[in-house]
């Protein structure tokens, strides 16, 4: 599974409430003078209600207690499964994290647990990163774990890739090369070169370090940028097997312009 996840995010490597209408009730009447004239709303005012109550119907719905997801859980089949926590784990992760991830560790079948363990992490993720990181970081050593911390790592990066880097850096360190580290600095260099290559360049000089750098001199050679690239190998690698590399990074995407 791990593997799996890794082949995939190193792939891009080599290619390129109540808004209703109102209740009735009593209320007092008020007879105006007939020289009293009566306030008309304007357009602004008139649409503004309205607005509201279209927002309101976007609402999430309320989430359920626990006892109840656990009923719609325990009756579901693996083919409605997915059904069943795309519509209620949003909501529950929002008003309570920590109470599903509590239970997401006690599901007693193995299946159900990872599935809950990675869609929660991720959903929470995307609000609190730290926290979703802290609980998974946890759990016991297991393949499960791996997975989610990749998981978490790849949905941060979605919106902010150095904070997604460096939550994995948290993980795999500095020394090892690690896909997923790689490809979270390529979309980062996507996005923000200078800022990418400052921190891959402030890291201890090692096969992690070139395997980084590779990925940006990819993004310079894939963004048209061949001859900056070249540079690049030039002035930052040293002679051995990933400055070879890195020359065929370059050498592809120059044969590619002619």
């Amino acid at each position: 599974m791990i593997a799996g996840a890794c082949v995939s995010a190193g792939a891009a490597f080599y290619i390129a409430r109540d808004g209703g209408p109102p209740r009735e009730g009593t209320r007092a009447e008020v007879s105006l003078p007939s020289s009293t004239a009566v306030p008309v709303a304007s357009p602004e005012q008139v649409r503004a209600p309205a607005a509201t109550a279209a927002l309101n119907t976007n609402l999430p719905p309320p989430a359920l207690s626990l006892d109840e997801f656990q009923r719609r859980l325990a009756g579901s089949d693996r083919g409605s499964r997915e059904l069943v926590l795309r519509e209620t784990l949003p909501a529950l992760v929002a008003s309570d994290p920590e109470a599903i991830a509590r239970y997401a560790e006690l599901e007693s079948d193995t299946q159900v647990r990872e599935q809950l363990i990675r869609q929660v992490a991720q959903l929470w993720a995307r609000t609190d990163a730290d926290r979703a990181m802290a609980w998974v970081t946890s759990l016991p050593e297991s393949p499960e774990r791996q997975a989610t911390l990749i998981d978490v790592s790849l949905t941060v990066a979605e919106t902010d890739a150095p904070r997604a880097a460096t939550l994995r850096d948290s993980v795999v360190g500095n020394i090892e090369p690690d896909g997923v580290l790689d490809a979270i600095v390529q979309r980062w260099a996507e996005r923000d070169f200078d800022g990418a290559l400052a921190w891959v360049e402030a890291r201890p000089r090692n096969l992690q370090h070139d395997k980084l750098l590779q990925r940006l001199v990819y993004v310079r050679a894939s963004g048209g940028a061949v001859a900056e690239a070249a540079r690049m190998v030039d002035a930052s690698f040293d002679d051995g097997a990933s400055k070879t590399e890195a020359a065929a990074i370059v050498r592809h995407f120059s044969e590619e312009a002619r």
